[in-house]
This record gives C-alpha cells, structure tokens and sequence, in this order.
C-alpha cells in the first residue's frame, strides 16, 4: 500500500489525475476499507497538502482490503469488475434497475462478491439449493443460471453449478421486495 501511496503522490504533484470506473462500485462493496482510505486522504491533506480523489481513494480502499484479507489488488479490482458486471447483467435480464442503496442490492452485491471469490480461490459451497429454487421459482433461477454461465466467460473461471441456487434465491428476495 505504501507503494501505491508513494506513485499516487508523485502523481498528484506532477498534476495527474486518474480515473477509476469502478470508484462507486468500492464504495459500497468494501465500505470500511473506503472509511480507512478517506482517513488517509484526510491525513494527506493535513500533513502534506496533498488533495486527493474519489478515484484515487477507490484504488487506497483496494490496497487496505487487499492487505487485510491477503489478497492481492488485481484480485479485489477483478472482484470488483465482476460484481459491476453481474449487477447490469442482473438489471439487463430483469429490466429492473437496481437501487444501490436498497438491503437487497448490498445483499446480492456481497453475495456475488463472495461467489466471485470462491471461484478464484477454487471454493466451492457445501448444500446445493438448486432443486428447489428451480422448481419453486424457475425464472429466477434460470436468469441466475444465464448470469453464472456469462461470468464464467467474463472470469474466464468455472462457476460450479451449485451456486445458481443461491443466486437465484437473491433475485428472488430482490425482485420480491421490489414488488412490495
């Protein structure tokens, strides 16, 4: 992190500004991380003079989760890329719009989050919902079926089958809650 804080000054005094496309997306998926990072900007601005972005305290959140659960910031920034994609593939499929501030959306966001991880790591969850979430709710499950099999071409990694159910139950809740 600490080399990512040295390039980030250098830049900044040299009057370069980057980019982040996914600075909203860190935001809320690695919401303390972010509340750490604008504490640095905080403490850049005082003791440096040192004015930094939102961009730029996007890539900071990714540094401090990468350091705290071992993982290394491709890693968060694929992560985070994918959660994006599944989220307009989520909309795109229900014609929904996705409220970012809704429990539903934290709750799916995590949820992909978590599922994105695992297949990375090569984990996979133990109790299959697939049985019943295909019978009780098929359309859900079919679009979390569709969703899983496009992210296995985005990642370019398997999802095991067994996590369609499991995002099948959060469309589900999430369109359910719409509807109330």
């Amino acid at each position: 992190m600490a080399d990512h804080l040295d390039f980030a000054v250098r830049r900044i005094q040299n009057g370069e500004q980057i980019s982040n496309p996914l600075t909203d997306d860190i935001r809320i998926m690695f919401y303390k991380e972010y509340k750490v990072a604008g504490c640095i900007r905080d403490l850049l601005k005082e003791k440096l003079g040192i004015r930094i972005d939102e961009h730029e305290i996007g890539y900071i959140a990714l540094h401090v989760h990468a350091a705290i659960v071992d993982e290394n910031v491709s890693q968060a920034m694929e992560i985070a890329r994918t959660v994006r994609e599944c989220i307009c593939m989520v909309e795109e499929e229900t014609g929904k719009s996705i409220d970012v501030m809704s429990l539903s959306y934290n709750r799916l966001m995590n949820h992909v989050r978590y599922m994105v991880a695992r297949a990375i790591h090569g984990e996979k969850l133990k109790m299959s919902l697939n049985d019943y979430m295909s019978v009780k709710f098929p359309g859900p499950y079919m679009t979390a079926e569709k969703i899983c099999r496009k992210m296995e071409k985005s990642l370019k990694l398997p999802i095991p089958d067994i996590e369609i159910g499991y995002l099948a139950m959060h469309l589900e809740r999430m369109m359910d809650r719409e509807e109330e």
